[in-house]
């Protein structure tokens, strides 16, 4: 029997697989900087870490639910709640620099200072060259590519269960009124033998003859 989807199993892998990449580079970037703060001897900022633990989650899922099963669709639930982690994070991350990115003061007091190492040269306030300005635009970039991501992935679970989810109820309630199931290829185990023609039917008598 054909592979039920085949296009929508097709689609499903190539989404983990963009999952796993965004939340690995968002993670890399991110959990750099936080080490350079913590080597700085400073306080981590929440929104960072908030980012990470939603970083590390998607690769989790996404290599939970990377093969194109059944379950990686009835997992949509999961993908919604992601995709509503995925907003609350680039949302958090975009409203730190605003439409100033790497001129805002926060990416000059925080981002551009420690990932430059601006540290070891001076207190906050120096000027810190655009230092890891490339990274920081990049985190927020894969940060969004990420929720569009799960917001599909929640998509194609509801499209695939509408589609396919309930052949197999389906088929059992057609097997229940006695129409056969298109989803086997064999009949039932236990099949009523066919009556051979001219055989009496009714009780046997096992009485012996007097």
């Amino acid at each position: 029997m054909p592979t039920k989807g085949g296009a929508s199993r097709g689609l499903s892998v190539f989404l983990r697989l963009g999952e796993l990449a965004c939340g690995a580079v968002v993670l890399g970037i991110i959990g750099r900087l936080l080490d350079l703060v913590d080597e700085a001897g400073s306080s981590p900022n929440a929104r960072l870490i908030y980012t990470v633990v939603v970083a590390s989650l998607t690769i989790i899922f996404s290599l939970f639910f990377i093969l194109p099963l059944a379950y990686s669709f009835w997992a949509f639930p999961i993908d919604l709640f992601m995709f509503a982690a995925w907003l609350a994070a680039f949302c958090l991350l975009e409203t730190l620099t605003g439409t100033d990115t790497c001129d805002s003061w926060w990416y000059d007091s925080y981002w551009g200072y420690y990932w430059g190492r601006w540290y070891r040269v001076g207190p906050v306030g120096i000027n810190v060259n655009w230092s890891g300005c490339s990274a920081w635009r990049t985190a927020l970039a894969f940060t969004f590519v990420a929720m569009f991501t799960y917001l599909m992935s929640f998509c194609l679970g509801l499209y695939w269960i509408s589609a396919y989810g309930r052949v197999k109820d389906k088929g059992r309630r057609l097997w229940r009124n006695g129409v056969v199931d298109p989803l086997r290829s064999s009949p039932p185990d236990v099949v009523a033998a066919p009556q051979a023609a001219g055989t009496k039917t009714g009780p046997t008598n096992t009485t012996a003859p007097v």
